[in-house]
């Protein structure tokens, strides 16, 4: 297969397995066709995950001939897409202190030599015999055993040369010691050696450029000593390597040994081999298919070298690859293919789209020229994913593809074919609905352009919700008691604290109703109002002094009259005595049912107050109960809290008093011969009566005396007390009360003050449990600085304000003189004051509310000269000074806010380009969020060096537990990411069709596609590295 529309995948790679043409193997049969025939059936049984075959018998080649002819000629091994001649050499460098012997057993030897594999492409046997093999024969040297050799044998190597030198050597041993020599063919093999130079030397040929790799034998490299004398020379041969073969009995040690390479500081790209000279069902270790190394590639050399290239991420060593398991655990997160065509029964002419196309489930890479429809497959995938970001569709537009003109998105239907075999299919017509459950996250291009506008203009509702969505993501499940949001979590875990800021807020509002009473009494405008209407008082009294009754002669002054009306006198006096009696005893009885009114009205106000407490009381049981369940606490809320309420005496009293209102108007009431009214009603009878039978003098002298007693009357209501209202004595004692306000109206905004801290205080109190909940994913950032990344992101929650500007503003009439006179003024006004207040800090905050509290009592404008102005002369029609101040003290506008900050600075201070990518960042890297992540184009606005430093790293990371499919004409993101497969789009203008081409870079078709869009032409990308001196 040389290129797999679906990119680069995972399989396996067995990159030393022995054929029956080995020196040396195990495989069954009684000659070499039932030896093959076996190896072939076990190739075949392997386990489909096996895809590429290194044929390695040792400097021989006809192994990889005959496996090779059994695939292209014979049809076998269907299920091995690749098969890769190796050559096996030893170099001229002793190995150390063991050799390998003939049965596969290491012993103690001075001889043993490290091995050398050479890792040729698919190529044709003939050419590695002629161009390699034969080209090395001059420089083989036999072992210094066999110096004395040296001359007598030099041939081309033939299995057949090999055995006569094999044969030399057995016969010039002793004849005690023939017997410990291995078969001639094999004893010759391992008395040649070769120098790495002469290897590199007759591999640099034009036949071999880029065709092979070079891999050094773990086990022998390690054999060799570090000492003064070789320490460089095993660094250079293993160094010069391009990959480390080993034979590992498990993945465990696989891992111990290839972390001992790279402690030794060399090169540690090591691969597992079975190194098999074995059947499956054989019990050694060397045994077909007994290898853990996946490779994710092409199953061409292609592949492999790219895997060599980006070896941490593209091999695996182990039984299954942890993005495969990840992907087989959700099934339905993943998008095997897109599919886009007209609907059945379509009369549009022009084709568009005919799409059928396998996904990667790693890192799609989609790119292409201007107008190629990059941007088409973006929005149609997230559209058949159901996206919410629909609206920022930059093809799927009314001014593009959905324009009503033509009509032409109705004819069309895309669709995602999901891991698990199911589809979504959506028509291009159609926006996804509101119910619908999101199944890809996608960013266009527009979108994150918003995001960051709004943040550089100072905050993101979309941001906010997002951001802490993503941090509920990382609450642990134990820490999220069973909420299924963030907000859901803090309102448990802030309700109380609420309360008790709400309780707090409304004695605010009181002590603001309480301060601006006493701040209308301080005005001189309400003290000049008391004094006039004092002064109105006291000439009322002195215009009352001078009207008093004229003297009339008491006509009784005589004897003689005195004794002529005593009778009549004395009637009267009685009279006047009882009716004045009668009087004072109706104002007792009216006092006391005042005092008894009173005294109702305080019991009525505490009954409500109970009610009310009673009413909370049953409200926090009725909350309380449940919670008690679901702690399992084995208690009822009657056990845990009780409330006693006895009013007995309270009613007792209400009663009393009642009953006391109802004598007191019975007897102010009653028709009874001895009640007051007709007592009143006698009494005033018979005065008139003897008034009408009095002389004329001495009628005259009853009415001055009644004139009299009523000039008294009014006197003595004029002058009345400080308790009697809007009297005399009442008015001076209320100016008297002026003196006092300022110390009070001190005392009450001090309150405010203390009340406002409180505020602030339990605002921190919510921050702090905000706090604890975004630990977890600040300890995730933290441990980005693992993928040797610069990632200077951090969490914080802060108390931020929310549109206090424009709220408050509603209030105030800026066209009014004052501090706030002006729309444009007040404006910038405002936005300095804002920009000054640190509302995290409670004195800063505090500051602030006085300041504009200051500014609401007196104009700070230059022009305004500080004069003191009222709050009320301040405000739009309608509006009360307590609204007002009831808002700023109460400070509804603040709330805890998530925020983030890069390298130390707020998201609004960072530039276009710092904010993109910090948005890139956080969707990539922080947002645990595990369905496809679409992005469009996500360099925009961002350098080249930054996406090398940090996106190119958070989208590998990324890849690594969700499917990332991005647009992107950037090589950095394309060709440094890895994309697993690159999707090149086209269009065809004479005939209107989107084209689209897909594989895995390693394709030299589509890295040739990916030169000439990317990096502009090959000439050009080759002009460039000429100029930089590369």
């Amino acid at each position: 297969m040389t290129n797999n529309p679906a990119g680069s995948t995972w399989k396996k790679w067995d990159l030393h397995v022995h054929t029956p043409s080995s020196l040396v193997h195990n495989y069954p049969g009684t000659n070499p066709d039932e030896a093959w025939e076996a190896f072939l059936t076990d190739l075949e049984a392997l386990p489909p995950e096996f895809k590429a075959i290194g044929i390695n018998d040792y400097i021989f080649i006809d192994g990889y001939e005959r496996a090779r002819r059994a695939k292209l000629k014979q049809g076998r091994l269907k299920n091995i897409d690749l098969l890769l001649p190796v050559i096996e050499l030893r170099l001229d460098k002793f190995a150390g202190v063991v050799k390998k012997e003939k049965d596969g057993t290491y012993s103690q030897s001075g001889w043993n030599r490290i091995n050398l594999h050479v890792i040729f492409d698919a190529m044709e046997p003939a050419v590695i015999q002629q161009q390699f093999l034969n080209a090395l024969t001059p420089s083989y040297q036999l072992v210094p055993d066999s110096s004395d050799l040296k001359g007598k044998w030099n041939a081309v190597i033939t299995r057949e040369s090999l055995g006569e030198l094999g044969k030399m050597i057995v016969d010039s041993a002793p004849e005690d010691k023939k017997g410990d020599y291995a078969p001639h063919l094999q004893e010759g093999f391992n008395n040649l050696c070769v120098s790495l130079e002469k290897v590199v030397d007759a591999l640099d040929k034009p036949y071999f450029a880029g065709k092979f790799l070079i891999a050094v034998g773990k086990t022998e490299w390690a054999n060799l000593k570090w000492d003064d004398q070789s320490i460089a020379e095993k660094r250079n041969i293993i160094n010069q390597a391009d990959l480390v073969f080993t034979a590992a009995a498990n993945p465990t040690e696989y891992h111990a040994a290839r972390k001992k390479l790279s402690e030794s500081n060399v090169k540690a790209t090591l691969l597992d081999c079975s190194d098999a000279h074995a059947p499956r069902n054989s019990e050694d270790k060397d045994r077909v298919g007994n290898c853990f190394t996946w490779i994710k590639a092409d199953a061409t050399f292609d592949g492999l070298i790219q895997a060599v290239t980006e070896f941490e991420d593209r091999v695996f060593i182990g039984d299954t690859p942890p993005k495969r398991l990840l992907v087989e655990a959700n099934r339905t997160k993943y998008a095997s293919k897109i599919r886009i065509n007209r609907k059945a029964g379509s009369t549009l002419a022009d084709p568009w789209f005919n799409v059928d196309m396998p996904l990667s489930h790693d890192l799609v890479a989609i790119i292409g020229n201007k107008g190629s429809g990059k941007s088409a497959m973006a929005d149609i995938a997230a559209l058949a994913g159901d996206t919410k970001n629909f609206k920022s569709f930059s093809f799927l537009k009314d001014t593009r593809f959905r324009n009503p003109r033509n009509k032409l998105a109705q004819h069309f239907v895309g669709a995602l074919g999901w891991h698990d075999g199911s589809e979504s299919e959506r028509h291009l017509d159609q926006d996804p609905s509101e119910t619908s459950v999101e199944r890809v996250k996608y960013l266009p291009q527009s979108y994150l352009e918003t995001l960051c506008n709004e943040l550089g203009d100072g905050g993101s509702a979309t941001f906010d919700t997002e951001l802490r969505k993503i941090i509920y993501t990382h609450v642990p499940d134990e820490a999220q008691l069973g909420y299924a949001s963030m907000d859901d979590l803090l309102g448990f875990k802030v309700a109380e604290i609420d309360g008790a800021r709400e309780q707090v807020v409304k004695d605010i509002s009181k002590a603001n109703a309480e301060i601006l009473q006493t701040e209308r009494r301080l005005t001189p405008e309400f003290k000049q109002s008391l004094q006039e209407q004092l002064d109105a008082k006291v000439a009322e009294l002195n215009s009352l002094e001078a009207s008093k009754p004229a003297p009339v002669e008491d006509p009784t002054a005589s004897d003689a009259a005195q004794e002529e009306s005593k009778a009549a006198t004395e009637k009267i006096q009685a009279l006047e005595d009882e009716l004045k009696k009668l009087r004072d005893d109706e104002k007792l009885l009216r006092d006391k049912k005042a005092a008894e009114v009173k005294r109702q009205a305080v019991l009525n106000r505490i009954a409500q107050a109970i009610a009310n407490h009673k009413k909370v009381h049953d409200q926090f049981v009725a909350e309380l109960a449940p919670m008690l369940a679901e702690a399992g606490a084995d208690a009822q809320v009657s056990e845990v809290v009780e409330l006693k309420i006895d009013t007995s005496r309270i009613d007792a009293l209400g009663k009393a008093i009642k009953e006391s209102i109802a004598a007191i108007d019975a007897t102010l009431a009653s028709q009874e011969p001895m009640g007051l009214i007709k007592r009143r009603a006698a009494a005033e009878a018979a005065m008139a009566e003897i008034k009408s039978k009095l002389g004329e003098k001495q009628r005259l002298f009853i009415i001055f005396k009644d004139q009299v007693t009523a000039w008294e009357r009014a006197k003595a209501d004029l002058t009345g007390s400080k308790d009697k209202l809007q009297s005399i004595e009442w008015f001076k004692a209320e100016i008297e009360s002026l003196a006092a306000l300022p110390a009070k109206l001190a005392e009450l905004r001090a309150r405010r003050v203390e009340l406002a801290k409180t505020v602030h205080e339990q605002l921190g109190k919510t921050v702090e449990e905000y706090r604890r909940l975004y630990g977890p994913v600040q300890e995730f950032v933290k441990s980005a600085a693992q993928m040797d990344m610069h990632l200077p992101l951090d969490f914080a929650v802060r108390i931020e304000e929310s549109d206090f500007q424009d709220q408050f503003f509603l209030h105030i009439n800026r066209q009014s003189r004052g501090s706030f006179a002006g729309v444009d003024e007040s404006n910038q006004l405002m936005r300095s004051l804002l920009k000054e207040v640190n509302f995290g800090d409670v004195d800063s905050t505090l500051k602030f509310l006085e300041t504009i509290d200051d500014m609401l009592h007196f104009d700070r404008r230059e022009s305004g000269g500080g004069r003191e102005t009222r709050v009320a002369d301040q405000l739009r029609r309608g509006g009360e000074p307590q609204g007002i101040l009831d808002y700023l003290y109460g400070m509804s506008y603040l709330d805890p806010r998530y925020s983030l900050t890069f390298d130390g600075q707020e998201i609004s201070q960072l530039s276009p380009g710092e904010r993109g990518l910090l948005l890139l960042v956080f969707y990539l890297l922080v947002d645990k969020d595990d369905i496809p992540i679409i992005i469009d184009q996500p360099e925009e606005n961002l350098d080249n060096q930054t996406i090398f430093k940090v996106l190119v790293k958070c989208i590998k990371a990324a890849k690594q537990r969700r499917q990332v499919i991005m647009v992107t004409h950037n090589p950095n993101l394309a060709v440094v990411c890895d994309a697993e497969q690159i999707i090149c789009a086209t269009r065809d203008k004479s005939t209107n069709t989107f084209n689209y081409i897909s594989g895995g870079i390693e394709s030299p078709a589509i890295k040739n596609i990916v030169v000439e869009i990317l990096e502009g032409t090959e000439p050009a990308f080759k002009n460039r590295k000429r100029k930089y001196g590369l």
